[in-house]
């Protein structure tokens, strides 16, 4: 039965709470320990109506993910203009900055449990390679221009990226004991540097 323009934006503004909910308690518990429970009484409906939206957690998460790939594509397109090894430190300080809480909390899940999200979503596995693939370009391009590593191969660069921006925000509680503690934005700039550092070819001078 089709939706009036009044029920559809009701339906649309639900659906984005829905997701807002999912992301909000995944931040705060992480995502396994998310039900569909908790989401219906997070935005005020009943179970029934949330599965009417979404039949599982993970088709909802598979949603909120394609949407965040295709927000971080069209950035990483916008600084196009910049050098290569620059766009990769901006984008881990984007990674570093919470942009990418769902797809955070959905890698501390185990493999069996992140196959299936993916798998099942074919348009959250085409936002994943398109996301990957404009990474690897920049690293390439970076090769080609003589500023990044030539031996390093860009599927490194890449984890790299992503196992640095997700320790920034993590720091455990023995950091505090040493001489020199670093608060959270002196020690994302830290992972920054390193990241950059790495990068380097062997004979270039910083």
């Amino acid at each position: 039965m089709a939706r009036g323009r009044y029920q559809q934006k009701q339906w649309e503004a639900r659906q984005e709470a829905i997701l807002e909910a999912l992301e909000q308690l995944s931040a705060e518990r992480g995502m396994a320990a998310v039900t569909m429970d908790d989401l219906a009484g997070t935005v005020g409906i009943s179970k029934a109506t949330l599965y009417q939206h979404f039949t599982s957690k993970d088709a909802m998460l598979a949603h909120l993910l394609t949407g965040h790939y295709a927000q971080f594509a069209a950035w990483l397109e916008s600084t196009a203009d910049q050098p290569p090894v620059e766009r990769l430190c901006a984008t881990m300080r984007y990674l570093m900055s919470g942009q990418f809480v769902a797809l955070r909390e959905l890698m501390t899940l185990d493999r069996e449990e992140v196959l299936p999200v993916f798998q099942g979503d074919p348009a959250l596995l085409a936002g994943h390679t398109r996301t990957l693939g404009l990474l690897a370009e920049i690293v390439r391009q970076g090769q080609a221009e003589g500023s990044i590593a030539a031996d390093l191969a860009p599927q490194a660069v890449i984890a790299a990226m992503w196992a640095l921006s997700n320790l920034a925000p993590r720091q455990t509680p023995a950091f505090a004991q040493l001489d020199r503690p670093l608060d959270e934005a002196a020690y994302a700039e830290q992972m920054l540097r390193l990241f950059a550092r790495g990068l380097r070819p062997p004979d270039s001078a910083e």
